[in-house]
């Protein structure tokens, strides 16, 4: 019996060793299978909205005036009135032409007010002044002060910086806006009437 369990164990470790030696290096790798069919195409999205249309007879623009941007220059008096000073800037736009109309405000606080502004102090009679006027090709505005009515200190520069903003307009359109009662001292009122009527 024992002789038996000796064979078998024999024979178990000779085909152990025989199927384990028979085992080769691994094969190359088999060519690639074939694609797979592509996906559908995703749905195409959707159109945003058009936007209003603009209105090509008007043109806009802010500026921001810096304290130091100010040049004292010659105010030509009106009429046989005597030259003085005053405090300008100028900005060069080619959207102010010979046909064209201009409204201009500044900013006080958080609202545009519309131009000339004249503020006078009712304690000492001081005044401050910012208008504008343009020509072709260019708007320029105008500031000046004086700390008393008579004798007090003139200056042509604020003591901050200005933004003033302006809107050019065929003049067709100016007295269209007129004849309707458009104030045109609002800058509101302004913008709404120009988005409202396309011309």
């Amino acid at each position: 019996m024992n002789k038996f369990y000796r064979v078998l164990s024999v024979v178990s470790l000779t085909l152990s060793v025989a199927l384990w030696s028979c085992r080769g290096d691994q094969g190359p790798q088999g060519p690639a299978g074939a694609q797979g069919p592509n996906g559908t195409a995703g749905t195409n999205g959707t159109n945003g909205t058009n936007g209003t249309n603009g209105n090509a007879n008007v043109k806009g623009a802010e500026v921001v005036v810096k304290v130091a941007d100010w040049k004292t220059v010659d105010a030509a008096g009106i009429g046989t009135g005597a030259t003085g000073k005053t405090g300008a800037f100028s900005v060069t736009d080619a959207n102010v032409k010979a046909t064209m109309f201009v409204i201009a405000y500044v900013k006080v606080g958080t609202q545009f007010v519309a131009l000339p502004r004249v503020i006078i102090k009712e304690t000492d009679g001081a005044t401050e002044q910012v208008n504008f006027g343009y020509e072709t090709g260019k708007v320029t505005f105008y500031y000046s002060s004086q700390t008393a009515a008579i004798g007090g200190i003139k200056t042509y520069a604020p003591q901050t910086d200005l933004t003033f903003s302006y809107v050019t307009v065929e003049k067709t359109v100016g007295q269209a806006m007129q004849n309707e009662g458009v104030n045109l001292r609002s800058r509101d009122a302004v913008i709404t009437y120009l988005q409202e009527h396309k011309y």
